[in-house]
């Protein structure tokens, strides 16, 4: 599988938490994180965990008008190895994930590398 079956697993996962009437922000994320996946964020990824695993992520609003914050770790080390965050801009502004951290729902990864 790759990056666009990955990103639509992703997108399922997460209207399924929020809802459909969120769907149009859901695929605008979607598009942003494409865009800077292969340069910014696959290849951080690689580094800090391997390809070919399962990892597990969050989504919250960040502090700054359209940006949405995305922390990943590796479950089978999540008291040992850090996660890594990135920031993704993105339209429209206004956001519909929670903006505190503990409120975001868990998302597996699958077939990301």
């Amino acid at each position: 599988m790759g990056l666009f079956t990955w990103l639509g697993s992703l997108l399922n996962q997460l209207i399924t938490w929020l809802g459909k009437v969120v769907a149009a922000f859901l695929e605008a994320l979607m598009w942003a994180i494409q865009a800077v996946w292969d340069t910014a964020i696959a290849s951080v990824l690689i580094v800090a965990f391997g390809a070919d695993i399962v990892l597990h992520a969050i989504f919250y609003a960040g502090a700054i008008a359209g940006e949405t914050l995305m922390e990943v770790w590796d479950p089978r080390y999540h008291n040992s190895k850090p996660s890594e965050v990135f920031s993704v801009t993105q339209a429209p502004q206004d956001s519909p994930l929670p903006t505190q951290r503990s409120k975001a729902k868990v998302v597996a990864l699958k077939n990301w590398a």
